[in-house]
């Protein structure tokens, strides 16, 4: 009797993921939340008769991080994993990086709705009034705290992006080159968002929302790069994203494009700024970029 047994070649897939570990890495990542994503878009149209409970929410906002993780334990073990989650523990780079991270959004959104009230032909509030409503300034500063809080915890975008993505760029491209080929599948990860009714991307024009996409990688990568590497900047940074276009009328608004186009200017500028001072190489005056 001959007994047949089936092996798999784990040295040839672990070389598939080491030559190609940003492909398979971003592969896996449309993989875990498009799922997510494409029921939400259903349930949006009533195909579904259901809306995802916010555990199942909560569950996919973990799954980029859960991507980088595999495929960092894929193509270097444990070993790959520590390095990942150390990038987490990178806090001291000097407070007025962490007052860039938390307030730079603010900052970019005020002035986008200054310039469309100035400019525009219809004029909006400065906050949102999709916000819950407060009694004064004590507790809109909690309802901000709060919403930015939320937005750091439950997203692991950045573990994946900026935390084993960008290094492996970077150790091939320049610092704006690799910035610009980040932005693509960062782009496309939101596509089906796109396609959700009553999501702030539904109403937005594709073009503007990638062009600020574009500009928003530049400066994470500007912002990386300085704080050697800290994920939990970048962290930071998209929470404060996040929580900002809530706060001030910018994802309230969204049927708004000159808003959007304004916003997104005011991010270009940014960009030229930190540019020019920077420099395209490494985009940082004092520090290489990080290759690792």
């Amino acid at each position: 009797m001959t007994t047949s047994v089936m092996t798999i070649d784990k040295t040839g897939s672990n070389s598939l993921a080491a030559r190609h570990p940003i492909l398979t890495f971003v592969f896996l990542v449309y993989a875990l939340t498009w799922p997510f994503f494409i029921l939400e878009v259903l349930a949006s149209y009533a195909i579904l008769p259901f809306e995802l409970p916010m555990p199942i929410m909560i569950l996919q906002a973990f799954m980029p991080g859960l991507a980088a993780v595999i495929v960092s334990g894929w193509i270097s073990g444990k070993a790959g994993i520590r390095a990942l989650f150390e990038k987490l523990l990178i806090v001291r780079v000097g407070l007025r990086w962490y007052a860039f991270a938390i307030f730079i959004l603010a900052f970019v959104s005020a002035t986008a709705i200054s310039l469309n009230n100035l400019f525009g032909t219809s004029a909006v509030s400065l906050l949102s009034t999709k916000m819950p409503p407060f009694s004064g300034p004590i507790e809109l500063f909690i309802n901000i705290v709060m919403l930015f809080i939320f937005s750091a915890i439950f997203n692991s975008e950045e573990l994946g992006w900026r935390g084993f993505a960008l290094p492996k760029l970077q150790a091939k491209y320049n610092a704006l080159t690799s910035s610009l080929i980040l932005s693509i599948p960062w782009l496309f990860f939101h596509l089906p968002l796109f396609f959700k009714l009553g999501s702030s991307q539904a109403d937005s024009s594709f073009i503007c929302y990638g062009i600020g996409i574009i500009a928003q990688t530049v400066i994470f990568t500007w912002m990386y790069n300085n704080t050697r590497g800290s994920v939990l900047l970048a962290i930071l940074l998209h929470a404060s994203s996040n929580t900002w276009t809530q706060i001030f009328s910018i994802n309230s608004d969204a049927t708004n494009h000159f808003l959007a186009w304004m916003m997104t200017c005011a991010l270009v500028i940014v960009v030229i700024v930190v540019t020019v001072i920077s420099g395209a190489e490494n985009l940082s005056r004092t520090n290489v970029r990080i290759q690792e």
